[in-house]
């Protein structure tokens, strides 16, 4: 079950910070903002669970999940701006 904590709260910090990335291309202050309180929250929780990981630990399920987690997220982050532009901040910068 940890490995799937992992993958949701890794996957949450790489989607955020691809969300992010955009809004601060966009000049989105607001949904820059946001974004980095989210990602502070995100990335304290990832660091408070994978404290006790080390290198050796990597061929295992916590440790696949910790890294597959990074690609999907940022390829769903990319996807997702559009539609966030569109319908939740209707196209304002």
């Amino acid at each position: 079950m940890t490995f799937m904590i992992i993958f949701i709260s890794q996957f949450a910090v790489v989607f955020l910070l691809g969300i992010q990335s955009q809004m601060v291309r966009d000049a989105n202050c607001i949904g820059a903002a946001v974004g980095s309180l989210l990602i502070g929250f995100s990335q304290f929780f990832v660091f408070s669970i994978i404290g006790g990981l080390a290198a050796g630990n990597m061929l295992t399920a916590e440790g696949f999940a910790f890294m597959t987690s990074g690609p999907l997220a940022i390829v769903a982050s990319i996807k997702t701006h559009p539609y966030m532009v569109k319908h939740i901040f209707k196209g304002r910068k």
